[in-house]
């Protein structure tokens, strides 16, 4: 007869090997990234909420500084010790990593079906395969004073004439800066400043998808149109605006003395920090009843190691990236970057909501010169920055002038272009 003790033994031995079962199977993942910025937010609000539903896969977060990341991903990769998860540049570091054979390709994942092709279009490759999962975006557009706004009454313009007309409104008030806008960094005079309006003269992705194919050029009427619109900002600038730089014109915001920031969406929480009644519109159309654009910059996505020894655990915790709960959880700690998919996502910040309603109805498109045409030298999107910055400071570089250099440049590299 077996002892009650014996029996005991039997049960807590059968026990203790189903643990450590388990416990092997459980899946360890290494996700890598720039963002050292998001360690507390992947740790105790992000990676919890999948492990919950997930709990035989365990992620963890590596982050490496934003300076750094290239090189030390690159490194680790050819000496085949990458993380599992690998958090993707846009557009043409990327299209290097896809080359060198970095990522998995994510062709038939389930949740990439909530992405539309532009979403997409910065983490393809030639042929227009999917290798990273959109994670997030930036968008661009105008900041306002809605006080200043209700004071002079005025309403967010629509079209461009309505822009230069409630900017004329504005300095005629002679109370209030029409635009804190400066041009002392260049950077921001393309990427909130042309990329932001020009979208609606060179119709978005066909006019960017037509230089990327040589169908179009620079000197083309819609990209000198974009150029002119931009270049009536002049008359409403800040006296001495040539020595303003970024943070000096977030500062002549939020203090009340300009009525109008143009910037992105990213800059949220610097807007608001004093307490400023914040609104947002979007960039005008060209013409009453014309289509609206707006500029959705893909920031970053997640891609699967091609190497990696846990590629089911990948693919499942990348495919919970595609869904609302990740993405909700993320926008939300996160304010000014926003979701890439079509599912539907509450942004908690009231501001952060206005700017997502921006993309209903809008035809989105990516920054214009950062997908191809900056990969060779002269590099499109520095000397937008540069030919941007002599147009503006000056008045010797006419839009015309500025959009032929710009295309000499680009052509004297960049096979579709050449002549």
């Amino acid at each position: 007869m077996r002892s009650k003790h014996g029996l005991i033994g039997c049960v807590l031995a059968v026990a203790t090997l189903a643990s450590s079962a388990a416990m092997a199977e459980q899946v360890t993942l290494k996700l890598g990234s720039w963002r050292t910025e998001d360690l507390a937010v992947w740790q105790d609000k992000i990676l919890p909420a999948f492990e919950a539903k997930n709990p035989d896969i365990k992620v963890e977060f590596a982050p490496i500084n934003t300076n750094e990341y290239n090189a030390a991903i690159q490194s680790q990769m050819e000496a085949g010790a990458g993380p599992d998860l690998i958090t993707c540049r846009p557009f043409d570091v990327n299209r290097e990593w896809i080359k060198r054979g970095y990522y998995a390709s994510l062709d038939g994942l389930e949740g990439l079906k909530n992405f539309d092709e532009t979403s997409r279009a910065a983490w393809t490759d030639e042929k227009g395969s999917s290798f990273c999962l959109p994670v997030a975006a930036v968008l661009a557009g105008f900041f306002y004073n809605v006080d200043i706004f209700k004071e002079l009454g005025i309403e967010p313009p629509k079209t461009q004439a309505e822009f230069i007309a409630v900017l004329q409104k504005i300095k005629d008030s002679g109370k209030y800066e029409p635009l804190a806008y400066g041009a002392a960094d260049s950077w921001q005079l393309a990427y909130n400043g042309l990329y932001s309006v020009g979208p609606t003269y060179w119709k978005g992705e066909e006019g960017r998808l037509g230089l990327i194919d040589g169908k179009q050029k620079l000197t083309d009427a819609g990209f000198v149109d974009a150029f002119k619109a931009f270049a009536a900002w002049k008359p409403f600038l800040p006296a001495g605006y040539q020595s303003l730089n970024y943070s000096d014109m977030t500062q002549l915001f939020t203090i009340g003395k300009a009525a109008i920031l143009p910037d992105g969406s990213w800059d949220i929480n610097q807007v608001t920090s004093t307490g400023l009644n914040v609104g947002v519109f979007g960039p005008p159309a060209a013409t009453d009843g014309g289509d609206r654009y707006l500029q959705e910059m893909p920031d970053m996505a997640i891609g699967i190691n091609s190497k990696s020894a846990h590629m089911d655990a990948a693919k499942t915790f990348v495919n919970w990236l595609a869904g609302p709960e990740f993405q909700e959880l993320y926008v939300n700690e996160a304010p000014g970057f926003f979701a890439m998919s079509d599912q539907k996502v509450t942004y908690k910040n009231a501001l952060a909501q206005k700017w997502a309603d921006l993309k209903t109805g809008a035809k989105l498109t990516p920054r214009l010169a950062l997908d191809r045409l900056s990969s060779g030298n002269p590099p499109l999107d520095d000397e937008t920055w540069r030919v941007l910055q002599t147009m503006m400071n000056g008045d010797d570089v006419t839009p015309e002038k500025a959009t032929a250099e710009l295309q000499k440049g680009l052509e004297s590299w960049y096979g579709p272009q050449k002549k």
